[in-house]
């Protein structure tokens, strides 16, 4: 049966890409880790290292060994936090795609706490890698945003990461978001059409066609995709490209000198869900909060 220090031992060699680097970083021996080496690769056949005069070379096979000795090491580590990871703890720890209006739901939640020594996590990021830190237990609760007819709202998309989730809110109207400076800004509401006659910039995410079908647009419109929020509202402010958002009139502030409309004839809705590993129980001051994300959602939104 195969060591599962040993596997570290060989993750480290193919770090360093030194057997004695390696060796000094795990603290053992040179001679006992390339015994290690040699035990390995007699119990799965193939060669994992070739040693070259400039180093060691990982051979095909090895990089398919590493790849999975990866994989292994760390579902280990996701069974070794198990344990505190389901303990009753009084912190939030949440992760959300990009959204004005969860972020300030939370803060104004979290001022209910001042005078208590609570130290809550919050992080946003793009969809895919949000889903990534619930897998990996490194926030407990995600908040999700994505079109109703998204492949991203089907329960077995969640399934194959043992997840559940939970509807916050349901039909929320998509609106524009565009700087004061663009034509459309002096307009009540705008149309997909006129939207369509400027380039768009939007968050970078696991299906970035979804986001291009859901609108109508062609495969060749031109498209900017930003990770982070200040690239989003930069870009925006050149006055060049339009977006989609949930932000309401009174997030508006947030995208300075950016303005939210109404899209005439809009029949593309948005659901607001919340995320949670199924073993994982919520606490009560996790229930607030999601009760509080959802009442202060549906003044804004409603």
């Amino acid at each position: 049966m195969m060591n599962l220090l040993h596997l570290q031992y060989l993750l480290e060699i193919a770090q360093c890409k030194s057997i004695s680097q390696a060796a000094q970083n795990l603290f053992i021996s040179q001679p006992y880790l390339s015994k290690v080496i040699s035990k390995v690769e007699q119990d799965v056949g193939f060669a994992i290292f070739v040693r070259t005069s400039s180093g060691i070379k990982i051979t095909k096979e090895g990089e398919l060994f590493l790849e999975y000795a990866g994989q292994i090491k760390k579902q280990i580590d996701n069974i070794y936090n198990i344990k505190p990871q389901m303990e009753v703890q009084s912190n939030l720890s949440i992760a959300t795609v990009y959204s004005s209006m969860v972020l300030q739901s939370f803060l104004d939640f979290q001022s209910m706490y001042k005078n208590e020594a609570i130290h809550d996590e919050f992080c946003e990021d793009t969809f895919n890698r949000m889903i990534e830190r619930i897998v990996q237990r490194k926030s407990r609760i995600g908040i999700s945003i994505n079109p109703k007819n998204s492949k991203l709202l089907k329960q077995d998309y969640y399934d194959q990461y043992n997840l559940e989730t939970e509807v916050l809110l349901e039909n929320v109207p998509v609106r524009a978001i565009v700087y004061k400076g663009n034509p459309l800004s002096k307009k009540k509401f705008v149309t997909i059409e006129e939207l369509k006659q400027y380039p768009f910039v939007y968050y970078k995410d696991t299906h970035p066609d979804e986001f291009v079908n859901i609108l109508g647009l062609s495969s060749q419109h031109e498209i900017v995709y930003v990770s982070d929020r200040g690239s989003y509202s930069d870009i925006l402010r050149t006055g060049r490209y339009v977006s989609v958002t949930l932000e309401m009139s009174r997030q508006q502030k947030r995208y300075s000198g950016c303005c939210c409309l109404p899209i005439k004839d809009n029949d593309i809705l948005a659901e607001i869900k919340y995320i949670k590993p199924k073993q994982y129980e919520l606490t009560q001051r996790e229930k607030q909060f999601l009760q509080f994300l959802k009442t202060s959602l549906e003044k804004e939104i409603m």
